[in-house]
Order: C-alpha cells, then structure tokens, then sequence
C-alpha cells in the first residue's frame, strides 16, 4: 500500500516543500503537521519524505545543509540501502505509520494503536540513525487520543521526527499547533486546476469536465476519486429519479445500492457536498430567474419542480436543517446515507 501511494503525485508548491526541507536540516523543530483540503497529495509527500530521510540516513549518518539535493528527492542513489526496501514493505523498523484502517466508515485510531505509536519513538533506532512518525490524519483521533499524543510530542527525542497530517486544521488541540511547525497546502488555482483537469481528462463531455471542476473545489485527488466511481453518472441518474418521483421516492436499485455500501464514506461526502451546491444554484435561480453557467441540464428540471413548491427562506431553513442532521449523524455514527436521502426527498418536495 505504502508503495503505491508514494509514487503517485503531490501538489506542494516548490517554496513551501524548501521551507519544509529547511524545517527538517535544522532539527529545531522535530514535530510537523502538514495540513490543507484533501486530494493534494499531503499523504504522498510526507511518505516521500520520510522514506528519502531513512534511506539518506543510512549512508551519510546525519542530515545537514545539503541533504536535500536541489530542493528534491533523488532516489536513484538511495537504491542500494536496506531502507529502500523495508519502507517498501512497510516492514521498516524505524518507521511508524499510524492510520485509520477502517476510515472508509469514518471511524476513529483506535487509542492502543496511539499508545503503540507513543512506544514506538522510546525504542532504539536500528538503521537510519532516527524514527519517523507518521499520522494520517490528526482528525481521526479523539480527544483523548490527542492528549496522549500530546505527551509523546513534549517527550520526542531530538532524534526522532514526527510528522502529521490535517485535513481540517481547526479541528487539532491548540496545544498540539503550538509544539509544532505548521505548513498549509492550499488547493490548485482555478486556471492551475482547470488545465489539469482538462489535460488529464480529455475524454470526458464537457459536461462532466464541468461538473468535476465544480464539486473538487481544486482538489486533484478528489477529482480522481469522482471520475473512478463514476459518481457524475450516479448523479444524473438520481437527478432521473427525483425529477419523475411524486407522492413517493422511487429511486432506482443501483442508486440504492451505492448510497447504502458499507464503504460509502467518500460517496456520501460529495453527494452532501452536491446537495448544498444544488441549493445554491435553486436560490439563485428564485432569485434572478435565471440558472448559474454551471448548472447541468438534469439540474435545471430538478429546480423548477423544486422552484415550484419553495420559497427562498424555506430552501435556506432547510439547508441549514440538512447540514445539522449530517453533522449530527456523523458525530453519533448514524446511517448518513438515511438522512442524505430524506433531505433529497424533502427537497424535491417528494
């Protein structure tokens, strides 16, 4: 798993992977959290790096000025160490890669596994001369997980690094922001992202390439993700269903299906994300009488039925009625895939 995720793509700017790099030379600063919207390939430069330093470590002992060679990793030289290998197969043992195994059903680290994570920096290093940590990600830890990790951050050997990942920031213990170096990866600008996604996806309609910028908010990975579950055709077929259901919801077998996997997890957050933004485009078009450019055809039947039985203020309530019903499914960990679809059926006014 390890393996394939290092090899894919990040975007990190040149700048702020150097500042990163200097971070790192200077031993100051030993704990990092590296933080920004998902898809930006945050997991894949942390895993790049921690590899890099064991290998590098293993043949010049300690990290100076010039480790990090032209502000980048060269691992062609690196081949021939044995931490090369044992990163690889995730079988390292000066490396700790702490994640949520069960994250697609958005459940938390369990706080044994913090506790063999806090352990694991008070063993002897065997081969690169430190241990790396790695948290993925800061929010699937609970607040006494935090806690805990707090301590090991006040009690990390200098010779040791910990690095971790946030994909909402606001949600770490200030008191754990204020032991560390924090670097935020903003997402890809409008033209950046625009190129990417037309470069990458030129086989998709102009439709769908729409559609993809407008839900990944400049997020590449998750526009990856949209496109290989074919969550652009999930959509207008739902868009079908809810345009022709009266009296009752009738939606159709695969519809039901993918909305109620096991590991939905990713699904059920863009549809939430979908549903807010059809909001947006209905009041606008209440308000202006007119749709917004990005509207998809399927989308413009939808608002007019919806259009038709609501007012500005009752869509807002209800959107504001929605969002605190996801949120609170999610905190109590109920089926959101329940809720997702009452809010569709009372939206359409079904």
């Amino acid at each position: 798993m390890i393996n394939s995720l290092i090899n894919k793509k990040f975007f990190l700017s040149q700048k702020l992977q150097k500042d990163i790099f200097a971070i790192v030379c200077t031993k100051k600063i030993n704990t990092i959290i590296i933080g920004g919207p998902k898809g930006l390939g945050k997991r894949n430069f942390v895993l790049k790096l921690a590899k890099f330093i064991l290998c590098k470590l293993e043949i010049i002992k300690e990290i100076n000025l010039d480790f990090f060679e032209d502000n980048k990793f060269d691992f062609e030289k690196l081949k021939i160490t044995k931490s090369f290998y044992l990163f690889d197969n995730n079988s390292h043992p000066d490396f700790f890669y702490l994640s949520d195994e069960e994250k697609k059903l958005g459940k938390n680290i369990p706080i044994e596994n913090v506790r063999k994570f806090k352990n694991f920096f008070y063993k002897t290093d065997s081969i690169s001369s430190v241990k790396i940590g790695i948290i993925d990600s800061i929010e699937d830890l609970s607040i006494n997980s935090q806690n805990l990790l707090l301590k090991s951050i006040e009690e990390l050997p200098k010779t040791s690094y910990l690095f971790m990942i946030s994909n909402d920031p606001t949600n770490i213990l200030e008191t754990i922001k204020s032991r560390c170096a924090f670097f935020y990866i903003n997402s890809l600008g409008k033209s950046e992202f625009n190129k990417f996604i037309c470069d990458k996806y030129a086989d998709k309609s102009e439709e769908q390439l729409q559609f993809i910028k407008n839900i990944s908010f400049g997020s590449p990975g998750m526009a990856e993700n949209i496109i290989k579950r074919d969550i652009f055709v999930l959509y207008k077929n739902l868009l079908d269903d809810l345009i022709n259901s009266y009296g009752r919801l009738n939606l159709r077998e695969n519809v039901i299906e993918a909305l109620n996997k096991k590991d939905n997890f990713f699904l059920i957050n863009v549809m939430d994300l979908i549903i807010n933004d059809l909001i947006q485009k209905t009041v606008f078009y209440i308000e202006h009488q007119n749709y917004i450019d990005y509207t998809l055809d399927k989308e413009k039947k939808l608002i007019q039925k919806i259009s038709k039985n609501k007012d500005t203020k009752q869509i807002l309530d209800l959107q504001s009625q929605i969002n605190k019903n996801m949120h609170l499914a999610h905190v109590v960990n109920l089926n959101r895939s329940d809720v997702l679809i009452a809010s569709l059926k009372e939206l359409s006014g079904i």
